[in-house]
């Protein structure tokens, strides 16, 4: 008969043995979600100035000039970007990974963090890559065109919202059943998760608005709920690289030190 621990404690070895735990790629990919929002904030954010967006409300005439006197930054940021988004899915691996060690392994939420993690790669790459290919081709393009190819972006990289929504509902559960002395994520974590949830729902009012508050470039549909995610990423990072050190101490104090 399997044996399983209580939620919160150290599992058992027979649960985690043949496998063994390779603690330096954990530590590796933990690290990978601040990697990609260094790259993300300075390089989708900063360099292709879309911190602050070029405005919701811009004439086509405006968005093509924008694209055309932008062009070597915008393609610069958009490509790279493009390609360094898959680090926020190998981060999600090792944020699962640290799940399973409360809710046990193949526990559901912690899958659901993970695809939701992966999912969350393909709008931000695919607006990337529409955004990329508005500057590459601008010379070939109408203003029509450039601005529709703006906002095909906007709408898809905003209105995806409720697949990394599932990812972070996903991690605060877990991360607040956690049952150990000392959590490993604390609940402030998981308490600005929910905070960013629902502050990722007023974004659904992009399509409809083209100036104010709930604009794609606007107070709350950016600045609010775009930095709530951008706090939620480097929040968790923290913890969890912090955790997997304690991780690898419960493993040896109870004898599971077939680290690879």
């Amino acid at each position: 008969m399997a044996t399983h621990a209580e939620p919160g404690t150290a599992a058992p070895a027979s649960d985690w043995s043949p496998y063994p735990t390779d603690y330096t790629s954990w530590k590796v990919m933990a690290w990978m979600g601040p990697v990609f929002l260094l790259a993300f904030f300075c390089l989708w954010g900063l360099l292709a100035r879309n911190i602050s967006p070029f405005p919701a409300w811009a004439e086509p005439q405006a968005v093509w000039d924008h694209y055309k006197n932008l062009r070597l930054p915008i393609m610069i940021g958009m490509s790279v970007c493009l390609t360094l988004t898959a680090c926020y899915m190998v981060w999600s691996v090792a944020v699962s990974r640290v799940m399973e060690r409360i809710e046990g392994a193949g526990g559901l939420w912690s899958k659901m963090e993970m695809l939701g993690g992966t999912i969350t790669c393909a709008p931000i790459m695919t607006a990337c890559a529409i955004w990329l290919t508005a500057a590459h081709e601008i010379d070939n393009i109408t203003p029509g065109m450039a601005h529709t190819l703006y906002w095909f972006g906007w709408l898809l990289i905003d209105l995806a919202y409720f697949v990394t929504s599932w990812q972070i509902a996903g991690a605060s559960i877990v991360f607040m059943r956690d049952k150990r002395e000392k959590k490993l994520v604390p609940n402030i974590v998981g308490w600005w998760g929910w905070i960013t949830i629902l502050s990722f729902f007023v974004v659904s009012a992009i399509p409809f608005v083209y100036t104010g508050p709930l604009a794609f470039n606007g107070v709350i549909s950016f600045w609010i709920a775009f930095f709530t995610w951008f706090f939620w990423i480097p929040g968790l990072s923290y913890f969890i690289i912090k955790a997997i050190p304690r991780l690898q101490a419960e493993d040896a104090a109870a004898g599971r030190t077939n680290d690879s």
